[in-house]
């Protein structure tokens, strides 16, 4: 044991701690090292003790590496069987008992070296995600606190490297589909990061959806809403968008916008502006009076089955996006001017009231505009 201390302390300089332990600790680990092997070679088997994985997790929060750890483990097995080898030549112990003992000992150094990598990377695991935390924390400070609470706000900004001015933007998505727990949502932070309209962004997950700040370059701020769609479309995804803003301690004020927004935002409409898409957004921002005009307007209709019910929803929305054209709404559908002027008359007579209404007009373009419940 002494040999194999003295090896490793010259050898490996940060496996051997400074002079205050006197190595104590690693001779302990040494002798619980020759313990654990000449059980496994005794056994057969791995032994039950698990004290060694402790020791690595000791050693590896004192900031030894992985790789001078298993240069130690190679160090360590040889000089044991330089000792070995010696003692056979003089036999002291048996050529064939030495021999025989060969593969197991191999084994042995295998099965700590996959120990000692398995331990390492639950250390990286776990000090990725303490990483996360604080960084979340932070984010929170500055998304839903007014600058100010003074400090700490400030030293928010400063730990995660925020400009105090910039071309900023918040974001917020969440998946436009129903997921199972546990089940990884899509990366928005690396999708909108690795564009090169994209300075810099920072991200955080919540329970149900992501939250970041964007920070743009300068003469690309209006890339953003291309970048968003483009996500929309390879992933289902929804996406809320504040109106663009330049000073820092305007976050928590847009990230409540780009809440809302993304409360607007629908699989036909999967990216929203809170300040582009007013309707929507001012739906979204009172859910129970937008409800109410849904269900004052619409109900009739949505009380049709799904498929008997969404061609007359979509020929009013696409007509009156049309400028109220018959034609251009059936080349847009892909149907007869026939079937346009049915739909609209059915839809005419489950409401009760005539399109030809204004005012009973922009109620329907409105409640049209509104989440509507699911059945």
């Amino acid at each position: 044991m002494i040999k194999v201390f003295s090896v490793l302390r010259g050898e490996v300089s940060d496996y051997v701690l400074g002079r205050d332990d006197e190595g104590n600790t690693v001779q302990d680990n040494i002798a619980a090292y020759l313990d654990e092997m000449l059980d496994w070679i005794d056994l057969g088997g791995e032994p039950g003790d698990r004290s060694f994985d402790s020791a690595i997790r000791h050693r590896a929060g004192q900031g030894l590496t992985l790789s001078s750890l298993l240069h130690a483990y190679r160090l360590g097995a040889a000089t044991i069987w330089d000792e070995l080898a010696s003692l056979a030549n003089t036999d002291q112990i048996e050529k064939e008992a030495l021999i025989a003992a060969t593969p197991s000992i191999f084994a042995w150094m295998n099965t700590n070296s996959l120990r000692a990598h398995a331990v390492f990377r639950e250390i990286e695991i776990r000090d990725a995600r303490r990483n996360e935390q604080v960084r979340a924390a932070l984010l929170d400070t500055i998304l839903f606190n007014d600058s100010s609470i003074g400090a700490a706000f400030w030293d928010a900004v400063a730990a995660l490297g925020l400009p105090r001015t910039g071309h900023l933007t918040v974001i917020a998505a969440t998946g436009a589909e129903d997921t199972s727990i546990g089940d990884a949502p899509p990366d928005i932070e690396t999708m909108i990061s690795s564009h090169a309209a994209v300075q810099d962004a920072w991200f955080r997950l919540t329970p149900s959806s992501q939250i970041g700040i964007v920070l743009m370059r300068r003469n690309h701020t209006d890339a953003l809403d291309r970048i968003a769609g483009s996500i929309c479309s390879d992933v289902p995804v929804l996406i809320g968008l504040s109106s663009p803003f330049t000073a820092v301690t305007d976050c928590s004020k847009s990230r409540a916008q780009a809440q809302v927004a993304m409360a607007a935002s629908a699989t036909d409409r999967p990216v929203t502006r809170y300040n582009r898409d007013v309707l929507p957004v001012l739906l979204a921002s009172a859910p129970d009076a937008a409800a109410a005009v849904v269900a004052a307007t619409l109900g009739p209709v949505l009380e049709l089955p799904s498929d008997r019910a969404e061609p007359l929803l979509t020929t009013v929305r696409t007509w009156l996006r049309l400028g109220q054209s018959v034609s251009a709404t059936a080349v847009e559908l892909h149907c007869h001017r026939n079937t346009v002027n049915y739909r609209l008359r059915r839809f005419t007579e489950l409401t009760g009231r005539p399109l030809t209404d204004n005012f009973w007009l922009a109620q329907v373009a409105l409640a049209l505009e509104a989440p509507r419940p699911q059945k």
